[in-house]
């Protein structure tokens, strides 16, 4: 598993202090630090609960305990501003005739781009393909009572294997929907943002020219593997941005940024594709 900073224990925690402008204190804001490095993540209203990476451990061991889930490894990322966990699901998963290897995937942020979350983080064996999906219903926000709702998510843990279940069984209904050229140009287009002139072959950039280029082989050559079904054009898009787009300092499943954006687009682009 790869990640920016690959560590086996979050050992600092984060500190809450207050933040001055003109050596004046700002009301109704604090700073949020890295105590071992007196970084600063982010300033945040005074309302704002920061789950400490000491919860976060408890609550990943807590899950491990109730799962069986062997828990593979601890990241910070961005210097601290995002954390993750993430423990090894036990229980095989085939799509599609294709087996899946997954992780149950805990998050939390001192940024405020995100809650304290669980999700999966999945890879197809045969080509290494990644892609990861937060269940929104197993998120909570740094507010007051969020150590409490925390726990209820660990007591609620069958939410997280449904969810799971549907998300593997959505996957399978991509196979069943075949799709030609003017589908894959479509979701490309979707991606890269193209503008109506570009759509039309004028005023497109060589840098976007060969992004768009990267795309197209990574789907074809997924499709040609897996048929020309959503599925096949889904896999197309998690092999470029694992195998093509993925950074030498990459986060393992692409849980955040650009690339888990250009993930979750073309998942919710095959989503449309069966229901029509």
């Amino acid at each position: 598993m790869e990640s920016t900073e690959q560590i086996n224990t979050l050992n600092w925690e984060v500190e809450e202090r207050p933040i001055f402008a003109n050596g004046l204190k700002i009301t109704g804001y604090k700073g949020l630090f890295r105590g071992n490095s007196d970084n600063l993540l982010s300033i945040q209203k005074s309302s704002y609960t920061p789950t400490p990476n000491s919860r976060f451990i408890e609550v990943t061991e807590k899950l491990h305990n109730i799962t069986g889930f062997p828990i593979k490894n601890y990241y910070d990322i961005d210097g601290g501003k995002k954390t993750l966990a993430f423990l090894e699901c036990t229980e095989p998963i085939q799509v599609c005739g294709h087996e899946f290897k997954d992780y149950l995937m805990l998050g939390n942020s001192f940024d405020g781009s995100t809650g304290f979350f669980i999700g999966n983080s999945s890879m197809m064996v045969r080509c290494s393909n990644r892609f990861s999906k937060n269940f929104r219903q197993l998120q909570v926000m740094h507010t007051k009572n969020n150590s409490q709702r925390i726990d209820d998510l660990c007591r609620t843990f069958d939410m997280f294997m449904n969810q799971r279940k549907k998300l593997f069984t959505q996957m399978e209904t991509f196979e069943q929907v075949k799709i030609d050229d003017s589908i894959k140009k479509a979701l490309v287009e979707r991606l890269t943002r193209m503008t109506e002139e570009e759509k039309l072959g004028t005023e497109i950039s060589t840098r976007k020219s060969n992004i768009i280029a990267q795309i197209n082989n990574s789907i074809e050559t997924e499709c040609r593997a897996l048929g020309n079904n959503s599925f096949g054009l889904f896999q197309g898009i998690t092999h470029y941005t694992t195998h093509v787009k993925q950074s030498k300092n990459g986060i393992f499943g692409n849980p955040f940024g650009s690339l888990n954006d250009m993930n979750q687009t073309a998942y919710k682009f095959c989503n449309e594709l069966v229901l029509s």
